[in-house]
């Protein structure tokens, strides 16, 4: 299934734009004459791009989902200097993608997959206990969980969602972590080994049906519990693996939400697990802002509303400084 069209090649009006995208959201409203439309964000590799359905509004509005992979039949128009799509037809696709053609869909990670890949296996060979490293040999070795977990976005919406991403998160919480710990202290190869492992069921919890979306058991579970089970199939795999080792970084995977309402079972209740929970959170948040910054500016300096994180950001002009 090959794309033609990118978002950054809409650079006219009146081009005949037919081709694939990824449905970023979607709301069904009316203009001041009482005329009902829908508008709808679509994106590809290259950028997001919003979409006006004017006609057949009653008629297409079900027939398609957040997430969903669709098929656009459209024209291009400029409305406040910005790029639109006058969409006579859209339809979901239903073809699953690989995660080859899914580079042309979703953006990699600006490091590139492969220099994070190496880094992941430094920290990896940083790990004392030859216990835990046995672990990083089974995963790496298991081929299908190691191209989710190398492959897969951190999630769907929400922060480093991008082919890679959740590899890159887990190696940027492993490595801030692990200056943490130089100041905080606590067990090194827990720190990192949980850092690592902290969002592993994701790869469970995600799945690839026309765009990434959730599985049955990633609704069902969570990627919490889906860790869980992963981590332990993992252990299972290395001769007498320490039970004592096995519940710390067990118990990482699950406190590393923090608390209850956030979906974690239990409070963390080691250092190691303090660390990583707080560094997650950073990092989720932090790339979480810096994406919504990308595409959803107000002016120069503010942000939209961010409805997870419940505000709008300020953006930094470049060269400020304190002189």
């Amino acid at each position: 299934m090959k794309k033609h069209i990118f978002v950054k090649d809409i650079t006219k009006e009146h081009m005949d734009i037919i081709d694939l995208f990824i449905v970023t959201k979607k709301g069904v409203f009316s203009t001041k004459n009482n005329t009902k439309y829908m508008s709808i964000g679509l994106r590809d590799a290259t950028g997001v791009i919003e979409g006006k359905v004017w006609e057949r509004v009653d008629e297409l509005q079900d027939t398609f989902d957040k997430n969903d992979l669709v098929y656009v039949k459209s024209k291009s128009r400029f409305y406040q200097e910005k790029p639109q799509l006058n969409i006579s037809d859209i339809k979901r696709i239903n073809e699953i993608l690989t995660l080859n053609e899914m580079k042309a869909f979703l953006p990699e990670g600006q490091r590139g997959n492969d220099m994070v890949r190496e880094e992941f296996m430094g920290l990896v060979d940083s790990i004392q206990s030859s216990s835990i490293r046995s672990l990083f040999s089974v995963l790496t070795e298991r081929s299908g969980l190691a191209e989710k977990f190398y492959s897969y976005p951190a999630s769907i919406g929400v922060h480093h969602v991008y082919l890679g991403g959740l590899l890159e998160h887990s190696v940027a919480v492993a490595q801030m972590a692990k200056e943490a710990v130089k100041f905080c202290g606590g067990n090194l190869d827990v720190v990192i080994a949980g850092s690592l492992f902290h969002d592993i069921g994701k790869i469970d919890e995600m799945e690839i049906k026309g765009a990434f979306r959730y599985s049955d058991k990633g609704r069902l579970l969570g990627h919490i519990a889906l860790g869980v089970v992963i981590f332990e199939a993992l252990v299972k795999e290395v001769k007498d693996f320490p039970p004592q080792i096995s519940d710390i970084l067990k118990h990482i995977i699950i406190s590393h939400h923090g608390v209850e309402e956030w979906g974690s079972p239990r409070k963390p209740m080691t250092i190691e697990a303090l660390i990583v929970h707080y560094i997650d959170n950073l990092d989720a948040k932090v790339m979480g802002v810096k994406e919504h910054m990308k595409e959803n500016m107000e002016d120069e300096l503010w942000t939209t509303y961010h409805r997870l994180y419940e505000s709008r950001f300020y953006k930094i002009p470049e060269g400020i400084n304190g002189d």
